[in-house]
């Protein structure tokens, strides 16, 4: 694919919280371990884009992130972030009069489970009209997600189908209420977890597991998407194209301490090695290597390695 990644999407800070089991409903845990971690889906996916590239075949180009923070601490942190990765941060909107996303996660310490509650902030402003000037058209490839407003979302695929520039768009997070309402059609890729893939089929309330996962898969294709990369946990992800049966990429078996970002890790990993490979198996291969390495190291852009 000719042109660089250009991913849009949010930017968060995480509050992590570890502790041996989860809270239940009015439930107060004491004693658990704090770790901070910058964060946010879009930010997580270009970060990872950037730092797996050295265990690329053929490494893309430069890398651009559009987004928004606040003029804040918690968005200089980022920033500093992206300056190391060598993300290329153009259009990345700083803001004087909101603060930047901010996420609470709760980790199971022995199964690493998460649990995530966000507060939107500076993400609330990556608009249509906040996109205007970010040259869509020109990408390679375009990756974005489902945590910045619809009518952005929208306005970016619809810019980038028109153009001819192929779209991988991680519904995440989705529900009935949450959905932008894209046509599948101008989808290349898709990335659902087992949850947001059960509401793209319209069977919110389910989820998919591994046994379902292939016929899923298929279902996603007749929706009219390009491709579908359904990821399915420690169990992997299960690739489907037309014209090919539904085959499971297994992930290796790690010692996991914590999952929180492993989605996004894929995301941008498998997005990195898509715009320089034309192999798709590959690609994902690659992914959920990198993802899985991922959830060996505690929170999310602190658990991607540089390849």
């Amino acid at each position: 694919m000719a042109g660089p990644l250009l991913v849009i999407g949010s930017v968060n800070y995480d509050l992590i919280f570890r502790h041996p089991r989860l809270p239940r409903q009015g439930e107060t845990i004491t004693g658990a371990e704090l770790f901070e971690s910058c964060g946010g889906k879009g930010a997580n996916q270009a970060v990872a884009a950037v730092r797996c590239r050295g265990g690329l075949e053929s490494v893309p180009g430069p890398i651009f992130f559009a987004g928004a923070v606040g003029d804040d601490v918690n968005g200089a942190a980022q920033r500093r972030v992206f300056v190391e990765a060598g993300l290329n941060t153009r259009y990345l909107l700083v803001l004087d009069d909101v603060h930047t996303g901010l996420s609470a996660v709760w980790v199971e310490a022995e199964s690493g489970d998460n649990r995530i509650m966000n507060s939107p902030g500076a993400n609330s402003r990556v608009t249509a009209e906040a996109l205007a000037s970010v040259p869509v058209e020109e990408a390679g490839l375009l990756l974005l997600q489902n945590e910045t407003p619809a009518d952005g979302v929208r306005s970016a695929v619809n810019r980038a189908a028109d153009a001819g520039v192929p779209v991988m768009w991680n519904p995440a997070p989705i529900d009935e209420q949450n959905d932008p309402g894209l046509d599948p059609e101008r989808i290349a890729w898709v990335t659902p977890n087992e949850v947001e893939c059960a509401v793209l089929l319209g069977r919110a309330g389910e989820r998919i597991d591994a046994a379902s996962a292939a016929d899923a898969a298929s279902e996603l294709l007749g929706l009219g998407y390009g491709g579908a990369a359904l990821t399915l946990g420690p169990a992997g992800v299960m690739l489907a194209e037309p014209g090919s049966t539904p085959t499971l990429v297994p992930a290796p078996e790690v010692g996991a301490v914590d999952t929180t970002g492993a989605g996004d890790a894929f995301n941008g990993a498998f997005a990195a090695a898509l715009l320089g490979s034309a192999d798709s198996r590959k690609a994902v291969e690659f992914g959920v290597r990198y993802a899985s390495d991922s959830v060996t190291r505690h929170g999310t852009q602190t658990s991607f390695a540089r390849w």
